[in-house]
């Protein structure tokens, strides 16, 4: 064997070794996560940017190449609210979208703005709540349930709101004291307010007062299972009060006003 047959072998081998190792530099590189399309961005004519809510990883930036072409496989997977198994490729400054297998989507074929814009709203907060690498399944799995629950009307809208806004805060660690007056640990509590229960005394005049039926409605909402949370009913009056104390504990905490809740404020509810 002539000396240039031997370089041409070496640089043969050379390049099926690299080869090689971009191969599993590319494999490496590549994560299957579960998760929920919280937020979708159109980006020039066939692209969109993608903000999933995923298991153990927490809130991830995705784009998606081309999935707005009917004929495209991430057609599917890039629609907001879907709930897919995911394959994405980690760059270094965000993931792109290879594929997606679905497990749910909901409000497909859906004409009930109700609905749609309570969704948005309900996508929103979690968008803002969830800090971006910030795991939370117990958040994820939540949100899950709520959107099965507003899809398949297992309850009215408006108590499935209430509800959402009130148990979300409870997740991310703002449980309001229920037991005793929090400014003077009087057990005669009449008023609620976003850090808990307030005695007559201690109780200030943007405090929602309280009856025993809303009372134990807050306290049922805040420790109740998240698989029958949302089949809870409550009477006209009881979810009026709900909807206070809820008003109260998000303008509190969340010190900003969503976009989506001014819509669904406008819609007539009723």
């Amino acid at each position: 064997m002539n000396i240039r047959a031997i370089l041409m072998r070496i640089s043969l081998t050379k390049i099926c070794s690299v080869h090689i190792h971009l191969k599993r530099v590319i494999e490496m590189s590549k994560q299957k996560v579960r998760g929920i399309v919280i937020e979708a961005s159109n980006k020039g004519e066939n692209d969109r940017w993608l903000t999933i809510l995923c298991k153990d990883i927490g809130k991830i930036s995705v784009k998606s190449r081309g999935c707005r072409k009917p004929s495209s496989k991430l057609f599917g997977c890039s629609a907001l609210f879907s709930y897919c198994d995911f394959v994405v490729d980690d760059h270094l400054q965000f993931y792109q979208l290879i594929s997606g297998d679905p497990l749910a989507r909901f409000f497909v074929g859906c004409d009930d703005i109700r609905k749609l814009a309570l969704a948005n709203y309900f996508a929103d907060m979690a968008n803002k709540m969830m800090k971006h690498g910030q795991e939370d399944n117990e958040f994820m799995y939540f949100l899950l349930k709520a959107l099965q629950a507003l899809d398949k009307n297992v309850n009215d809208i408006r108590t499935i709101g209430y509800i959402f806004e009130l148990r979300s805060l409870v997740i991310l660690g703002f449980m309001p004291y229920m037991d005793n007056c929090i400014g003077c640990s009087d057990p005669h509590i009449e008023y609620f307010s976003p850090e808990g229960m307030l005695c007559p005394n201690c109780a200030k005049s943007e405090d929602v007062q309280l009856t025993p039926e809303p009372y134990l409605a807050i306290v049922e909402i805040c420790m109740e299972p998240v698989e029958s949370l949302f089949k809870l009913k409550y009477k006209s009056a009881v979810k009026k009060i709900l909807s206070q104390c809820a008003k109260v504990m998000m303008y509190y905490y969340m010190h900003t006003c969503f976009g989506t809740y001014n819509v669904t404020n406008y819609i007539d509810w009723y």
